[in-house]
């Protein structure tokens, strides 16, 4: 009789705490949501391939995988440089031309990158791959740098 009433003890402070710990907010959803804009969209297509592309470069047996990664990244490049940058609505508007101009600029220059990474894995130069790989993520931190409102992460 003595144990019956320790196990409804017990089984009353393992629902109250599991009851105060389903309670608990998970965070303000309103402060935390990132609106995700057409842009924002793309640039994750672009950085996910761009992730799994740079884990199998080096390997010549995957670049029919790395050509599709590849090719994802360019038509999601191709959308993105007729995007504009939210951060733009930042910027005075004497300059704001100039900023996207700036903006298409760099993204133009990432796509010739990816036609010259498209042309490497076409010829099986995977050590010249791995090098424009180097050169493009350069240019994406250049980017993200440049033209991404720091609360975007």
């Amino acid at each position: 009789m003595t144990i019956r009433p320790f196990i409804l003890h017990l089984l009353f402070c393992a629902t109250m705490v599991c009851n105060v710990h389903a309670a608990e907010p998970a965070g303000n959803d309103a402060a935390t949501k990132v609106e995700v804009t057409p842009l924002g969209e793309q640039m994750d297509r672009m950085n996910g391939a761009f992730r799994k592309l740079r884990r199998q470069a080096e390997d010549v047996t995957k670049n029919e995988s790395s050509l599709a990664y590849v090719a994802t990244m360019q038509a999601a490049a191709e959308v993105a440089v007729t995007l504009t940058p939210v951060l733009a609505a930042d910027i005075p508007e004497a300059k704001r031309a100039q900023f996207i101009e700036s903006y298409r600029t760099q993204i133009r220059k990432l796509i010739a990158g990816l036609e010259e990474l498209a042309a490497a894995f076409k010829a099986g130069d995977n050590a010249a791959a791995v090098a424009v790989i180097s050169d493009l993520r350069g240019i994406q931190k250049d980017g993200h740098h440049d033209y991404k409102k720091p609360d975007q992460d």
